[in-house]
Parts: structure tokens; sequence; C-alpha cells
């Protein structure tokens, strides 16, 4: 069965949020547990991650399912793809304040600002896709 480009768009949202899960569970948490910066409580920010991690399965999920309930109801349509595609967007964002703050624990911790800005772009770029299919005119 061929599906349409906002299910295709709802798939590739949920497919970038588990890529960025997966960064963060496997290319984060691990750094942020060995950060060594004077004054930081170790692993201190570790439930942090593990509760984005959560929620962008959970966001995933979401998207996935919202994408196979499809439906001819603008209103409904726009709520399945979007509210998925709003909390992707905020999530990213959310990141964005780990990286800065990161940023300044030293050269140990370069890799762990690195994987968390392409967290905030995968992030963003699935919100900002799911919302705009929410939102584009039925073609």
């Amino acid at each position: 069965m061929m599906h349409s480009w906002r299910q295709r768009i709802l798939m590739l949202g949920a497919a970038l949020m588990l890529v960025s899960a997966a960064i963060v569970a496997f290319g984060v948490i691990p750094l942020v547990r060995a950060d060594t910066f004077p004054g930081v409580a170790e692993g201190q920010a570790v439930p942090a991650f593990w509760g984005n991690v959560l929620l962008l399965l959970l966001v995933a999920a979401a998207a996935v399912t919202s994408s196979r309930l499809g439906s001819n109801r603008a209103t409904l349509r726009r709520a399945l793809a979007g509210v998925p595609g709003l909390l992707a967007l905020v999530l990213g964002l959310l990141l964005i304040d780990a990286a800065t703050a990161f940023s300044g624990h030293g050269p140990s911790m370069h890799g762990a600002v690195v994987a968390l800005w392409v967290c905030v772009c995968l992030d963003v770029a699935a919100g900002i896709g799911m919302v705009g299919s929410a939102f584009a005119r039925q073609g």
C-alpha cells in the first residue's frame, strides 16, 4: 500500500527522533556520567537525559500511531500530526540548554556537546516537518 506524503513525513520524523534518542542514550549519557568537571556531582544530569530519551521514544511512537490513524477531517489530522511535531520541537530546544551548559566543561565533553547539537538538529527537523505536514493543504 502506498503511503501519503504526510504519513512518510510522520514516519521520517519518528525515525529522526529514534536516532536522536539513540545518540543521547549511547553517546551523551556515558560521557556525562564520566564528566570530571570541578563542582559537578557525578552523573547529576543523567536522569534528565534518560527522561529525554523516554519522551523521544513516546513522541516517536505517537508519530507512528498518528501516521497509521490518518483522518479525512482536517482538525483531527492536524492534531494527530501537529502534537508530536510540537513535542519534538520542544524536546530539541530543551537540549540547547544542555549543549551550552556542557560546552564549558572542557575538552572531555566536546563529544557530548557535538552529539547534543546533532540531536537538537534532528529533533527540530522532525518537529518542523511534522508540524508543516499538519498544516499543509491536502494534495
